[in-house]
């Protein structure tokens, strides 16, 4: 479906059944008209049979998705799927088919297609998180006269959403919306990975090793970095990614703490100094609550006591 459709059905929901109906575009459905991709696939498919589908058809794509950077072989969906052979093959043309996975023609690897894309930022609009945190955006913006930024976490990567710059005339445009850079690298992102459960941070630091060092850094003080962080209740990016420039961020959690976007605020250094940088995290610890409490009827109470004591840790640079 076009990306007005899916971010339509992200906002209202999409039942099966639904009477509207969405026009299919892909080469395979030109012309064909159903009411949706999922009771297009129930309906070819007997329940059991396309549920079934369904499931290894995501298990498929998250392999696919998990290999990004180098690609995927037809080899690894085999070992790491437990399908066989012809129907991980069967799989992957389908995929390849609808947009979702696209294959190199040189190295014969698989890569995520460009209809994820439209299909994450269907995800994104879940919530309509860009939208609802668009003031305290606009807010932290007048305050420090610098730039802020809303990141979303995407797997194993952290993706800008929204962007607000400040009246102050040198501005840090880092990153534009739609650009995704690995788990750790800036402040957004780093507030993303230091307060993910202990385990997951782990796994997502191993991992982080190559994909990091493109940005000057390397799995140590990666570590340091995330460590630092929840030590302090916020991350920060000190000259880090770009000289002379430094920014902090705090993360936006579910009920349970977990992370699942993030604000920061970047400016050049100077403007950073430890007693305007404690006043700019308070003012976004400020607009992450604010954004937490628009939240909490989606996605759950209110965070726990145990998160805000982190949080509320001094800031001590």
């Amino acid at each position: 479906m076009d990306s007005s459709n899916a971010q339509n059905d992200a906002r209202s929901g999409c039942r099966y059944g639904d009477t509207r109906s969405l026009t299919m575009r892909d080469d395979v459905l030109t012309n064909k008209t159903y009411r949706c991709n999922f009771c297009k696939l129930m309906r070819d498919n007997n329940s059991t049979s396309g549920i079934q589908s369904v499931e290894r058809a995501v298990a498929v794509l998250g392999i696919v998705a998990a290999r990004a950077d180098e690609g995927c072989r037809l080899a690894d969906i085999v070992r790491d799927s437990d399908l066989g052979r012809a129907t991980s093959h069967r799989f992957l043309k389908a995929l390849e088919r609808l947009g979702l996975v696209e294959v190199d023609a040189h190295s014969g690897r698989y890569f995520p297609g460009i209809r994820l894309a439209a299909l994450g930022a269907a995800a994104s609009n879940r919530f309509g998180l860009a939208r609802r945190a668009q003031p305290s955006l606009r807010r932290l913006a007048d305050l420090t006269s610098d730039t802020v930024y809303l990141t979303l976490r995407v797997g194993d990567e952290a993706m800008c959403i929204a962007r607000e710059e400040g009246a102050f005339p040198i501005k840090t445009l880092t990153l534009k919306v739609g650009d995704r850079r690995p788990l750790g690298v800036g402040a957004g992102s780093l507030a993303l990975l230091a307060f993910l459960p202990p385990e997951e941070s782990q796994r997502l630091l191993d991992l982080s090793a190559s994909a990091v060092a493109a940005f000057g850094l390397d799995g140590a003080t990666l570590r340091e970095m995330a460590a630092a962080s929840r030590q302090w209740g916020f991350a920060i990016n000190d000259n880090r990614i770009i000289p002379g420039m430094t920014a902090v961020g705090v993360p936006i959690c579910t009920s349970d703490g977990h992370p699942i976007a993030a604000l920061s605020v970047a400016a050049i250094s100077s403007r950073m100094e430890p007693a305007r940088r404690i006043n700019i995290v308070a003012w976004i610890r400020e607009e992450v609550a604010r954004i937490e409490e628009e939240l909490a009827p989606l996605l759950g109470p209110m965070a726990s006591g145990s998160r805000r004591a982190i949080l509320a840790k001094g800031a001590a640079l």
